[in-house]
């Protein structure tokens, strides 16, 4: 359980450096920082959220826990290395739509896969 509040630093930590590039590239002014920050963690940060609660509530062991935060960390660098590639013309950040369910995805496949492993080690 100790493991949990360091993750949940990831987005807030994401949400900071959004609302910092779209402040420095002049896209927002500084009235609306605060609110990119703070909508970014909410949004960001949902999964993370979510999972940790699932896992207090269920009283998941620190390898699922940390397997799960694994899936989530790794969907949200895939997301967001798509800011890479050329952008769409509409100029909208249509990728984000997949941002949660990726994160339920791959939060659950190495979920599985950690229960998977423990359970080929013990026999």
């Amino acid at each position: 359980m100790k493991l949990i509040p360091k993750y949940l630093t990831i987005p807030i930590i994401f949400g900071l450096l959004v609302a910092g590039y779209a402040l420095i590239t002049g896209k927002e002014n500084q009235a609306s920082f605060i609110g990119l920050f703070f909508y970014g963690v909410l949004f960001y940060g949902a999964p993370y959220f979510l999972h940790s609660m699932f896992m207090v509530l269920f009283k998941a062991s620190n390898q699922a826990i940390h397997a799960g935060f694994i899936g989530i960390t790794l969907a949200l660098i895939l997301i967001s290395s798509m800011w890479l590639f050329p952008q769409d013309p509409s100029g909208l950040p249509i990728q984000w739509m997949g941002y949660w369910p990726l994160s339920v995805i791959l939060g659950l496949v190495f979920i599985g896969g950690s229960i998977a492993i423990r359970k080929y080690k013990n026999s």
